[in-house]
């Protein structure tokens, strides 16, 4: 037979203390005398005392969980990513509840609202809307409602019109500016672009920092087909039979640079002999296909505890409203430099004179 749960009762009468003085330890007052706070929490441990959470969320207007929107958990960038911040949250004290919307807009609308409704402290953004090049002002408003009660974080992302406290981003953009540079410096000058989405605002941050650098670039060797594995095969195969090859390629991310390079070795082009390859986000596929791939480095460890700390600084700092925002009500932002992490995917190139 199951045993009953002990209650705030069994405590008091076990520490031998009133149940307004063992009330107070439970919910941290500083103001209780060390001895007796000392007879409550042995009698708590004695008696396997678990707090219930609700009430305690409901007397304290708190419940020291964090709900954390994206895409796709099986992407390793996001996966890599939620991982760092659920460490990032425990430490400090939180449960990180996660919705996965699997790039389902109908699913993303569901889980901001459940997350709402279980009254989570603070919300962590991570794609989906937040990426969308044109979002839909239906959606933007279901988020600015949340928000207008609740501390909103962007991820590498944006939503526009809404109150967020704060947008925190790695400088993807300078990431592929550092990559495309660092070709340069190898002798790469004909390189190409493959994968990305041109509904995605990630994707044509990168793609215009490549349009910039190079301007002059065949048509094929711009090859926007996706974000994944299989976008990469199709992207390098149509690198492959459109002509004029370059010297090097740039891709969106490491799932498409893996599928890149495998067509690449299908194909009996060398890499990097014939074709330097590199990927971005650095991921561990990165670092287990063959040739290991140069890649961009998100700096994910300083990136979760930027967002963390910012919606941290949301929930319980001397914000000027109720979500945080500064008196002018624009959102914090901050910017974490990313980092080109070197492999065997680039080589250099000697032009002669």
């Amino acid at each position: 037979m199951r045993r009953k749960a002990p209650t705030i009762y069994d405590i008091a009468a076990h520490a031998g203390v009133s149940v307004s003085t063992a009330s107070r330890v439970l919910n941290g007052h500083a103001t209780v005398n060390p001895a007796l706070r000392e007879r409550v929490e042995r009698a708590m441990t004695e008696l396997r005392f678990r707090p219930n959470r609700i009430a305690q969320t409901l007397y304290h207007h708190r419940s020291h969980t964090i709900g954390c929107i994206l895409p796709d958990i099986g992407n390793p960038f996001f996966s890599q990513l939620f991982l760092q911040l659920e460490i990032g949250a425990f430490e400090r004290g939180y449960t990180m509840i996660l919705g996965n919307t699997v790039s389902t807009r109908a699913l993303e609308r569901t889980y901001l609202r459940t997350l709402a409704e279980r009254q989570v402290d603070g919300l962590l953004y991570l794609g989906g809307l937040a990426n969308d090049a044109a979002p839909d002002p239906a959606d933007l408003q279901l988020v600015r409602e949340v928000a207008e009660h609740l501390p909103v974080v962007v991820v590498n992302g944006e939503l526009p019109g809404v109150p967020i406290a704060a947008r925190v981003r790695s400088d993807e953009a300078g990431g592929m500016r550092d990559l495309l540079a660092l070709l340069h410096t190898r002798g790469h000058r004909d390189v190409a672009f493959l994968g990305g989405r041109a509904d995605v605002t990630t994707s044509l941050e990168k793609l215009r920092e490549y349009d910039r650098i190079v301007p002059h670039a065949p048509a094929h060797w711009r090859q926007v087909t996706g974000l994944t594995i299989d976008a990469g095969r199709e992207a390098m195969t149509r690198l492959l039979t459109g002509g004029n090859l370059p010297t090097a390629a740039v891709c969106i991310n490491d799932l498409v640079a893996a599928g890149a390079l495998a067509v690449a070795h299908e194909r009996g082009v060398e890499v990097p002999g014939t074709l330097s390859l590199s990927g971005f986000d650095d991921i561990f596929v990165a670092q287990v296909v063959s040739p290991p791939l140069t890649s961009v480095n998100h700096n994910y460890g300083l990136l979760a505890r930027a967002a963390l700390n910012a919606l941290l600084d949301g929930m319980t700092g001397p914000a000027a409203d109720a979500v945080g925002h500064d008196l002018a009500g624009t959102p914090r932002q901050v910017d974490i430099p990313t980092e080109i992490v070197e492999r065997a995917s680039i080589r250099t190139v000697t032009h002669r004179i």
